[in-house]
């Protein structure tokens, strides 16, 4: 999609938002989206961490020093020189034939890690150790891939000076220093949709229901569960950049092993129930709504007539799965008014074709759109997002959510 030429530098950053919220390049935005918006979680749950060994599951951060010069660095970049989209590389299969044969995924989550590994590569007083790292044991019936290790890192050594005096203090001290130390990252991008309890876990603040609460937020194809997630990474994921194997391959024992967790939470209507702090989430993460199409249509309706005349004009967009990491800015013919995504949904949702069925199943991503200013005349920007459901859709979740576990 060609982007709005406007007076901001490459990457837009000459506003006072986020860049993975300002930028006018997709580029920049879904790289920006993936190193510098809030990530999902602020502390690890305590029933998770329970399940790993002391020290060894933790939140992914960067190190200060290192995130404030890539942020500097991505501003001003160019975004011919960042990789390009899921969308840009559906459209060149050359381009995809042209990256390394673990990097030509187009799922969402491929393309995250793929960011986040060009930021690890490029970002001052970061040394990238290994990515993507197929972890073997060799036994008496051939060799096992046990798995593989998203990033493994440490900081450079020209900025253990700038990090010395942080690093000698805290939790630090009196161990190796934080700046040379070997540090595994997993990472997830995930978009989950809480459908709460029942009235018998009402309290988020139980600690015996924070468990059941992470388990009712589920994907919007009812598949993954953030509770599952989670328990994945510490579980399975984490312990093995500790095994002797993966040691053997890196030639030095992990200091830290980190869940890097971004992605959008999706609340009934955009309302957040209470207590939500207590479950470990960010206070500061990105969220949206979800809504059945009556509810959709009633609340629009709702805020219409609340409207005043001189509020800003709404459109609406469908968001494609390729771009659903960071805010939509699209051109005007990219977007419809209400009424005219209200009958194109309904009429999804109620698709006859067995052979479509995924199409009046699968919940639809939708953003509230606005005029994206003076700056860029004829493009809109995202206002809001959310997930408009099918019928019967809630039903299935519940169902899901009341399956036991995964690990």
């Amino acid at each position: 999609m060609r982007e709005p030429v406007t007076e901001l530098a490459g990457a837009g950053a000459t506003t006072a938002e986020p860049l993975w919220r300002a930028a006018t390049s997709a580029r920049v935005r879904d790289l920006a989206w993936c190193t510098l918006a809030p990530p999902l979680l602020s502390d690890l749950p305590r029933d998770f961490a329970a399940l790993a060994e002391p020290g060894a599951a933790a939140l992914a951060s960067w190190p200060p020093a290192a995130l404030a010069a890539w942020q500097r660095w991505l501003a001003s970049a160019d975004p011919n020189q960042l990789p390009p989209t899921i969308e840009e590389l559906s459209a060149l299969p050359g381009a995809v034939q042209a990256l390394a044969p673990a990097a030509r995924s187009l799922r969402l989550g491929r393309h995250a890690e793929r960011l986040l590994h060009f930021a690890l590569e490029h970002g001052d007083g970061i040394e990238l150790v290994a990515s993507n790292l197929p972890v073997r044991r060799h036994g008496a019936h051939g060799v096992q891939t046990l798995g593989e290790l998203d990033f493994v890192w440490r900081e450079t050594p020209a900025n253990t000076a700038a990090a010395g005096a942080i690093g000698a203090m805290g939790a630090n001290a009196g161990g190796p220093p934080r700046a040379r130390q070997l540090v595994h990252w997993e990472m997830a991008a995930k978009f989950y949709l809480l459908v709460e309890p029942g009235s018998d876990a009402s309290n988020a603040a139980a600690p015996r229901e924070q468990a059941a609460w992470l388990q009712a937020f589920v994907g919007p194809n009812l598949v993954d569960r953030l509770g599952d997630k989670l328990s994945h990474i510490v579980r399975r994921q984490l312990p093995l950049s500790r095994t002797p194997e993966a040691e053997a391959l890196l030639g030095a024992r992990v200091d830290r092993c980190e869940i890097y967790l971004l992605g959008w939470l999706f609340y009934r209507d955009g309302l957040m129930p209470a207590g939500l702090d207590t479950l470990g989430l960010n206070p500061a993460h990105l969220h949206g709504w979800w809504s059945t199409l009556e509810q959709w249509a009633q609340r629009v309706g709702t805020q219409a007539t609340r409207s005043s005349a001189s509020a800003s004009p709404v459109r609406w967009h469908r968001l494609p799965r390729a771009r659903w990491l960071s805010p939509a800015l699209v051109r005007e013919p990219d977007t419809e008014p209400f009424e005219t995504l209200h009958d194109a949904l309904a009429a999804r949702f109620a698709e006859p074709h067995r052979d479509l069925a995924w199409r009046r199943e699968s919940p639809v991503m939708v953003c509230e759109m606005e005029p994206a200013g003076a700056s860029a005349p004829g493009w809109w920007r995202e206002r809001s997002r959310g997930f408009v459901v099918p019928p019967g859709w809630e039903e299935r979740a519940r169902q899901r959510i009341a399956q036991p576990p995964r690990y």
